[in-house]
């Protein structure tokens, strides 16, 4: 039996519904300030980094955002997290297509 701790990584990817590139990069810095601004809110939240794709291309995200929780509890708490719920009100409207991915990382 191994000692070594574990995290927890969570991946979003985001499309957006914006018409034209000049308005979905509008909406990827909304995105983005809108994850920096609770960055400091969520209890259990080891490291955030999100941030806007700047290369054009046919199967390009938006916005993508990594973080990583100190255990599953952690992320299983912010999916209800005012913070949270906030950032899904916002992007909810704006969202085209969506991916994630959640898995453990060694501490």
């Amino acid at each position: 039996m191994s000692n070594t701790q574990t995290t927890i990584a969570h991946i979003v990817t985001w499309r957006l519904n914006g018409e034209t590139p000049v308005l979905r990069a509008a909406q990827a810095q909304e995105v983005v300030h809108a994850f920096e601004a609770a960055r400091h809110e969520v209890p259990g939240l080891l490291r955030m980094e999100v941030g806007a794709n700047f290369i054009e291309a046919p199967d390009a995200w938006d916005v993508a955002l990594y973080m990583v929780f100190a255990s599953r509890a952690d992320l299983d708490a912010y999916q209800a997290h005012p913070a949270h719920l906030k950032i899904k009100s916002l992007v909810g409207p704006m969202r085209a297509a969506r991916g994630q991915a959640d898995f453990s990382i060694a501490a």
